[in-house]
């Protein structure tokens, strides 16, 4: 007979406003594109609200305070799962003195030397116990929720003509990322939270969010989400329990396919055509095109061409697909983005990183926390292979780092959850506390 699990804790107002800025970046460039925030503030705050980059700097300002504020009170100490993410930065290193600096690669080098550490730095220090991973949760499921009303109420004209629902001031992708962390977040929820209401209500949001996150038209944050839910469901499936679990996921996905199929409009629809065997449209012609570059420069250069520098090796015809910014081209895929430019060393470095990562998940899935955080990284590396360059797919590192934390925690207080025990502060049931069998 299992033991019955005490009232847990709600996440605190404190949990919620220190892994927010680790885990709000999306979001704050989203809504950074859409001005309403700018507007907002501008009667107030006059010209200062009109930086087009407002929400962005507050939201690094507060992750460098939160971050700093948590590594102090450790005494500045090694912190727990930071190795693999030592050797990814030193694999990363050789790339460095290939890259030519020009204006595109000068600002990602800076970038994944300052915003991705201070990031990983923060979710190594923050969000490291099971009620800051649920916090980690709850604000994504409210970002995702926010950025999809928002969407539907103030919406992009560029892409009303083609019935699409994107955010003012954006396109589909930014749009579609963070509305699937939401639903991703409120499906983590439903499976593991231990008050029946709670889980209804997630469930619901979860379904409520298909349809909008697939209204945006982009197929890589749906097949993502998708993704993350049958590895929740793996993850979460321990000791039997998936005779629970994969019914109510399955249930889930259903409802969420049927809602989706009679409200997303036509247009939105049919861009999903080239998932079960149609015709590529240019978007995903030009990716399949930039992918196979990045395979056959990687073969012929295993070194790497420096971070950034892709571009160089791109015809002139496909540049024409970003007009203007012909130095920003990336392959829209992590990996063979870390290995074309960085080499065969610095893909190595991620290669092992993701090996960690999945071995910590494993360990500590029976903490619903932390099959949760598994969940956040495979939507976020799914996503990855279709989309942005490595630093805007910077929450693969961030959820990483997560996880890694969570898989560091195996002694004391950490092996009773696993065993049992009521799992504090988080809300969430812990395996084996169901009551009787």
């Amino acid at each position: 007979m299992s033991a019955t699990p005490a009232p847990a804790a709600a996440v605190t107002a404190r949990d919620v406003a220190a892994v927010a800025p680790i885990v709000a970046l999306p979001a704050a460039v989203l809504l950074d594109g859409s001005r309403l925030v700018a507007d907002a503030l501008a009667p107030v705050a006059g010209t200062a609200a009109a930086h087009p980059h407002l929400l962005l700097y507050a939201t690094l300002a507060a992750a460098a305070v939160v971050t700093l504020a948590g590594w102090s009170a450790r005494g500045f100490r090694s912190l727990p799962g930071s190795g693999p993410f030592v050797v990814l930065l030193l694999s990363f290193t050789p790339g460095l003195l290939l890259t030519s600096f020009d204006a595109y690669s000068t600002t990602k080098v800076t970038t994944m030397l300052t915003v991705t550490p201070l990031l990983v730095v923060g979710a190594l220090t923050v969000v490291d116990r099971p009620a800051r991973r649920a916090a980690a949760l709850w604000v994504l499921a409210f970002l995702g929720v926010l950025v999809a009303v928002l969407a539907l109420a103030v919406p992009e004209p560029a892409y009303e003509i083609q019935q699409a629902v994107v955010l003012r001031g954006n396109v589909t992708i930014s749009t579609a990322r963070v509305i699937g962390f939401g639903a991703v977040a409120l499906l983590c929820l439903a499976v593991a939270h231990r008050r029946l209401a709670v889980r209804v209500v997630a469930a619901a949001g979860a379904i409520a969010l298909v349809v909008p996150l697939t209204s945006t038209g982009s197929r890589g944050p749906v097949v993502s989400a998708v993704a993350a839910a049958a590895v929740l469901v793996l993850l979460r499936s321990r000791g039997g329990r998936w005779m629970t679990i994969l019914p109510g996921v399955a249930a889930v996905a259903a409802v969420a396919a049927a809602v989706a199929s009679s409200l997303v409009p036509q247009q939105s629809a049919a861009r999903f055509e080239v998932l079960s065997g149609g015709p590529l449209d240019p978007s995903s012609q030009a990716r399949v095109t930039l992918s196979h570059l990045a395979f056959d420069t990687f073969t012929a250069h295993p070194i790497g061409l420096g971070w950034g520098d892709f571009g160089s090796v791109v015809p002139g015809y496909l540049l024409a697909y970003a007009p203007g910014r012909e130095d920003v081209v990336y392959p829209h895929n992590l990996l063979l983005e870390v290995a074309v430019e960085g080499g065969l060393v610095a893909l190595a470095g991620l290669l092992l990183l993701a090996a960690a990562v999945a071995r910590a998940v494993w360990l500590r899935r029976g903490d619903p926390t932390a099959a949760g955080m598994g969940a956040l990284v495979v939507y976020a590396t799914v996503n990855a292979l279709t989309s942005a360059d490595i630093n805007g797919n910077v929450t693969v590192l961030v959820f990483s780092a997560v996880a890694l934390v969570a898989g560091s925690q195996r002694t004391g207080a950490h092996r009773q959850m696993d065993a049992g025990a009521p799992m504090p502060r988080a809300g969430l049931t812990p395996v084996g506390t169901a009551g009787p069998r």
